[in-house]
């Protein structure tokens, strides 16, 4: 006769790290009820309570794992997602993130579980529902200050080939047009199989270190040119987890590069002058670890991001190409220092190996965004790609003060060192040449963060606003 329902129209089933906020309007909804609970209570028969005993567990010897209901997804796909395997000691945070990472997948309609004990451990009894649904049609709106306004359309289709394959599509309409196609079949624990495919076109002035080599023509000698960038890249990879949380990923690339200009002209009789138009090959590898509880605003969790390329080969636009090396990493770390402020703590580091060249993969830092592509990184108190080397090292902090749920106020300051070949001059372990620092706002919602930031640096005295409305894409 009491009916208690908990405000949860901000909440999806993936919502794992809400579980506080969850709780809290849990509460309140049952404190509305609690004169009609009391008046209950009264009405009982009250009888003694008996106190159990309880240890709470802080690890899970597995001895044997039983998968039933699985028809179409394999047992390794299942176990790679739940990151288990038999005979293995968990900790038991550890086995529900991998209940959740299985959940998240969207494959299962109904997944439940029992531990039975043994002499020497648990067996681990899993029930599984899986989902029918194959085919999902998804849109996005989102706008910054570097690819301007976008609409994204996505496809994605499950078990289009095999059992355990996924296929994606997204087409970006809009200032710039975009797409990306992967298709990834799924083994788990076993080596995984992925192809993908990406366009990715922009417009912006761009720093000519980038561009232009130190023999280029003196009338070429400008700070920045109006340039559009066009980058075809194409991929096949096998992928693994690595000693269970790390990512691993290896492969090869062929990826066409084009930098050309119609507002600066080196030779009157053309209607555009090409900086680059080169086919690169290269093997990749890269290695990551994820334990942020929020990609965008993470309070807790740490971050590795590890990319190695070799290019051997490249048709060569500007003949001078020779084999070269490019090796970058990003590592993060994010504390919550009370219920309202977070720090987030992460530095960033590139460098070339070889031909010094080719300046159309080098490292440019500038503006603020989640999803640049190749060498492009963030730097606040600087417009996008201002300053351009083969090789940097940077380090940012960031202040998380949430005023009100989902409200962020964020200081931010990076500082940097961008120089050619900064790991054999020792530059890259001297006081940063260049700092920067954003004030901003932050809310999430349904479409994703909405941001404004304010940013200045002490250097060129200059300051610049970003904006960002919806997910990254």
């Amino acid at each position: 006769d009491i009916y208690i329902r908990p405000d949860i129209e901000d909440f999806n089933v993936v919502s794992f790290s809400e579980g506080n906020n969850i709780i809290k309007n849990g509460k309140e909804a049952t404190l509305i009820q609690l004169d009609k609970l009391l008046e209950l209570v009264k009405n009982q028969n009250k009888k003694p309570v008996k106190f159990i005993k309880t240890t709470q567990l802080d690890s899970l010897k597995i001895k044997a794992i039983s998968i039933k209901g699985n028809n179409t997804y394999s047992r390794s796909y299942i176990l790679g997602k739940l990151k288990l395997k038999s005979n293995q000691t968990i900790s038991y945070t550890d086995f529900i993130n991998g209940v959740n990472n299985l959940v998240a997948t969207d494959n299962f309609d109904d997944f439940s579980y029992h531990f039975t004990p043994t002499l020497d451990g648990y067996i681990l009894t899993a029930n599984i529902k899986e989902s029918d649904a194959k085919t999902f049609l998804k849109a996005g709106l989102h706008y910054d200050d570097l690819y301007k306004s976008a609409a994204l359309i996505n496809l994605t289709h499950k078990r289009l080939l095999f059992n355990n394959d996924l296929t994606s599509f997204d087409f970006v309409l809009g200032d710039n047009i975009r797409y990306e196609f992967e298709y990834y079949i799924d083994k788990g624990l076993y080596w995984s199989i992925g192809l993908k495919s990406r366009l990715n076109t922009f417009n912006k002035n761009v720093s000519a270190a980038i561009l232009l080599n130190d023999d280029a023509p003196e009338n070429t000698m400008l700070n920045k040119i109006d340039v559009d960038l066009s980058d075809f890249t194409n991929q096949v990879y096998l992928q693994t987890l690595f000693r269970k949380d790390f990512r691993l990923k290896i492969g090869a690339e062929l990826k066409h590069l084009k930098f050309d200009s119609e507002t600066f002209l080196e030779n009157l009789n053309e209607e555009t002058t090409v900086f680059e138009n080169s086919d690169f090959f290269s093997f990749f590898g890269n290695l990551k670890y994820d334990t942020y509880d929020n990609k965008y605003f993470p309070s807790k969790g740490f971050y590795f991001n590890g990319d190695f390329n070799l290019y051997l080969y490249s048709s060569d636009y500007n003949d001078d190409f020779s084999e070269f090396s490019i090796a970058k990493a990003d590592i993060g770390y994010a504390i919550r220092m009370s219920d309202k402020l977070s720090v987030h703590l992460s530095t960033q580091g590139g460098f070339k190996i070889g031909n010094n060249d080719v300046n159309s993969l080098n490292f440019a830092l500038g503006g603020y965004g989640n999803n640049f592509i190749n060498n492009f990184k963030s730097f606040y108190g600087y417009d996008f790609i201002s300053l351009a080397a083969n090789s940097f090292v940077k380090g940012t902090i960031n202040l998380d003060y949430e005023i009100f749920r989902k409200n962020h106020i964020i200081f931010s300051s990076n500082y940097a060192n961008v120089e050619d070949d900064i790991f054999e001059t020792g530059e890259w372990f001297t006081d940063p040449d260049f700092s920067g620092y954003a004030l901003g706002y932050s809310l999430e919602t349904f479409l994703g963060p909405i941001e404004a930031k304010y940013s200045w640096s002490p250097e060129t005295k200059q300051s610049h606003w970003f904006f960002n409305l919806g997910l990254w894409f």
